[in-house]
């Protein structure tokens, strides 16, 4: 399975889905959320369909849970899955600590993820979770092959975007409003991202490969062909038949995803113009933009920012 680490707003949804439209592979965005946002609250699907009518999850909730759990024991799932990967546990992790508690969660979720497989009919998985140490969580089932790509962006990009109200290229009658944090918020939630992540990808021998999302929209052809050779997903053609137009004015063909949770926009599919998101550069308050820069002066250096 392929799973994308990082923080929010940086590009995960589409990112995700673009690798999901692999041949062989299916993105079903954010697990993580997906008891409560999909199971709790009666969220929707990738493919449209409330997560409770769609083929694929039904199935394969029904192989994992013998029955699709009822919203209360999505909540309690919900809730132990929020315990074990909250972002103090992150020292829990680097410590290769274990418990009863976590060896049964990973297996569950690796008993999920290879069900929704079989119910897709595909050979890999793209979980776009985004926290480190749900990361650490699934590499720990012995039923997964987990293959990290950790997205990064401009974190004074991501701070901006984390004040929009409303996500970009959202769906007709999909629409939602967006959680937002302020600057100080974002900028130390990017930190402990690139910081943890990093760190948490060094005790897993199958390593990690570093994507910047504005590399991706720049070129998404030449960053999907490394992340399809990364994930084992590198077919003659596979990445043109997804991938149109030159870099600077690429075209994206999304397939259908099974996308859980995440962005609203995960619902598109079809042709999808990919192009550059610089509006923080001349819209974002320049102390803003000094205070984001000043927090995370101690990892932005590492990715080229």
């Amino acid at each position: 399975m392929v799973y994308v680490a990082g923080t929010g707003r940086s590009g995960s949804t589409l990112l995700g889905n673009t690798i999901g439209s692999l041949p062989g592979a299916l993105s079903v965005g954010e697990v993580k959320l997906g008891f409560r946002r999909g199971l709790v609250e009666d969220g929707f699907c990738g493919c449209r369909r409330l997560v409770r009518e769609c083929p694929v999850w039904t199935s394969a909730l029904t192989e994992t849970f013998g029955a699709i759990p009822t919203r209360a024991e999505a909540a309690r799932l919900d809730d132990r899955l929020a315990a074990a990967v909250r972002t103090r546990t992150t020292p829990w992790w680097l410590a290769a600590r274990t418990s009863t508690e976590v060896a049964e969660l990973s297996d569950l979720l690796g008993r999920l993820l290879t069900a929704l497989a079989r119910a897709a009919d595909v050979e890999v998985i793209v979980d776009s979770s985004k926290l480190p140490a749900y990361g650490a969580l699934l590499a720990r089932s012995d039923r997964l092959d987990v293959r990290t790509v950790h997205l990064v962006r401009d974190p004074r990009a991501v701070a901006w975007s984390w004040q929009r109200h409303s996500a970009s290229q959202q769906v007709s009658g999909f629409e939602e409003d967006m959680e937002r944090f302020s600057p100080v918020k974002s900028s130390l939630m990017w930190l402990e991202s690139s910081s943890s992540v990093a760190a948490l990808a060094r005790r897993d021998h199958r390593g990690r490969i570093v994507v910047r999302y504005e590399d991706f929209v720049a070129d998404p052809r030449e960053t999907l062909h490394r992340i399809a050779e990364f994930a084992g997903l590198d077919r003659p053609g596979a990445v043109d038949r997804i991938v149109g137009g030159t870099p600077g004015a690429s075209e994206l063909s999304l397939a259908d995803s099974h996308a859980v949770a995440g962005n609203p926009n995960r619902v598109r599919s079809g042709p999808i113009m990919v192009r550059s998101d610089d509006e923080w550069a001349s819209r974002m308050p320049t102390s803003e933009r000094r205070m984001v820069s000043a927090i995370t002066a101690a990892r932005r250096w590492v990715h080229g920012y």
